[in-house]
């Protein structure tokens, strides 16, 4: 469930005003100042521009954690892949444990394996990627709370 509580903390944090945050973020006043309210939350989009503007992350929004840092990105992006089978395609970039390794790949590539052969990306699709695996995993963690408490309260 959003936070609104955090989003208010994060712009205040911030020095920033409804208004400035509103403006940063390509939305108007009164939105945020809803939010803020709670009397609507973010979509998906949106949350995701907010955690950019507040340097926070969505799961601390959504209150699934206490932590407001920003995911650090990571280089390269799931590098240690335990389970992939096709390293092959990359002589350089494997070792003879079968593990991913960094070769002289330019800083700001990442990799993703995303259950086929790795995938380069650039910064800004590996910012992408991870935002929505963290939406993902919010949707799931809210997803099992729902059915726990319909569970508990069918009883």
């Amino acid at each position: 469930m959003f936070r609104a509580d955090r989003l208010t903390e994060r712009r205040k944090l911030h020095k920033l005003t409804q208004e400035q945050l509103a403006r940063q973020v390509d939305l108007t006043k009164a939105a945020i100042s809803n939010y803020e309210q709670g009397r609507s939350a973010p979509p998906y989009e949106t949350l995701t521009v907010l955690v950019d503007a507040l340097r926070t992350n969505a799961d601390y929004l959504l209150g699934l954690t206490d932590n407001p840092d920003a995911i650090a990105p990571v280089k390269p992006f799931f590098a240690e892949h335990e389970n992939s089978t096709d390293l092959s395609s990359d002589p350089a970039a494997s070792t003879s444990e079968g593990k991913r390794q960094e070769s002289g790949a330019d800083p700001g590539v990442y990799i993703a394996y995303l259950g086929g052969p790795p995938e380069e990306m650039d910064e800004e699709e590996a910012e992408h990627l991870k935002r929505e695996l963290e939406m993902f995993r919010a949707f799931k963690e809210k997803r099992r709370r729902d059915r726990e408490a319909g569970g508990n309260s069918q009883a």
